[in-house]
């Protein structure tokens, strides 16, 4: 198990000892928490693609108050739940953080039975302030998610949803969504979007 893989801050995470896995880099991750700033703080957050969960657990570490990881690979949702227990105050919060090994294009669609997927939150209440979608850069998900994400009732009016992928990927102008940001760091661009009806 790798464990080179680190917080802002400087706490270490495990990773898996693979090349496909792609965390979030710690320069993204900070652009990410510096642009949102306080605004995390009591938040609910929503982390599809999880993966290991470097995100969740930055999102922990910012103050937000509820947090769902969706990580399809029931290696990484393993790893993903231990890195967020292995957080300060776990077993204060452990009914705040759920990692669900499902897989996102699924969960997503807006007629999904959600709450059938959590063992300890009623997820037909929980509304999300904010969305990180990390799609793999080479396959196309990234709109679809999107589409399902915008036509979901989890969005409260004012929720921002987070799209990381490549440079090389526009996100299209949608009826659903207006794009209110977009960042490049290196090979990653972040779009951020908020919903343009009301939920």
């Amino acid at each position: 198990m790798k464990t080179n893989l680190r917080l802002i801050g400087g706490k270490r995470l495990q990773s898996p000892n693979n090349t496909y896995t792609r965390p979030t880099t710690l320069r993204v991750r900070e652009a990410i928490f510096n642009i949102l700033n306080n605004r995390v703080e009591n938040s609910n957050w929503l982390d599809l693609f999880s993966g290991i969960g470097s995100i969740s657990c930055e999102a922990y570490n910012h103050g937000a108050r509820k947090i769902i990881a969706i990580e399809k690979n029931k290696n990484n949702s393993k790893i993903c739940l231990k890195n967020l227990l292995s957080l300060q105050d776990k077993e204060d919060r452990k009914n705040d953080i759920e990692v669900i090994c499902k897989d996102v294009l699924n969960w997503t669609k807006p007629n999904h039975e959600r709450n059938l997927s959590s063992k300890i939150m009623d997820l037909n209440k929980l509304k999300f302030d904010f969305v990180y979608l990390d799609p793999p850069y080479n396959l196309n998900y990234h709109e679809l998610v999107l589409n399902q994400i915008f036509n979901c009732n989890f969005l409260k009016k004012d929720s921002i949803v987070i799209c990381e992928h490549s440079p090389k990927l526009c996100i299209k102008k949608n009826t659903l969504w207006e794009t209110i940001d977009v960042r490049d760091y290196g090979q990653s661009r972040l779009t951020f979007l908020i919903n343009v009806q009301n939920p």
